[in-house]
């Protein structure tokens, strides 16, 4: 069986804990589609106001390159971070631009207090495009991610 995760990334702990849970995915072939923000802190706060208006120009090549893969996976999986209680708005684009409809998703994202919203807008949108929800998870980790939950949830997604 294979498995996409989607991630999506400015400071690293989405990165991290998307590749534990794909770490646990024993049974599965593991692709990865990140979206990762590099440069200055000042820089990566500019792209995501960017893209909050709709310019995703920063992300344009990440974006080209998950519309042309071959979406034949048993399982795709989205990480995304939390800014302010919801998901980035790279998200909603990322979601927009995969056809995923009547596909096998998990949905987990990580934050440092909240992430209770974040989660619920990412199933809201998933199923809105026809997903079928099977699992979901809130990393919370103020300064670093939780990696041996992410290892257990990974065990966990694995069984799907």
């Amino acid at each position: 069986m294979k498995a996409l995760i989607v991630y999506f990334t400015s400071l690293g702990r989405t990165k991290k804990t998307a590749e534990v849970i794909g770490n646990n995915l024993t049974n599965f072939e593991v692709d990865y589609a990140p979206f990762e923000l590099t440069g200055t802190f000042g820089k990566k706060v500019s792209m995501q106001t960017q893209h909050t208006k709709g310019d995703f120009s920063s992300i344009k090549k990440e974006l080209s390159e998950l519309e042309e893969k071959n979406l034949d996976y048993d399982l795709i999986i989205y990480g995304m971070p939390t800014y302010g209680d919801l998901p980035p708005s790279a998200f909603y684009e990322i979601v927009k631009r995969m056809d995923i409809k009547g596909r096998k998703v998990v949905i987990f994202d990580t934050c440092s207090l909240t992430g209770v919203k974040t989660l619920d807008l990412m199933r809201k949108t998933v199923e809105e495009a026809g997903a079928i929800i099977v699992n979901q998870a809130r990393f919370k980790g103020f300064f670093r991610p939780k990696l041996k939950e992410a290892a257990k949830f990974g065990e966990l997604v694995n069984e799907t």
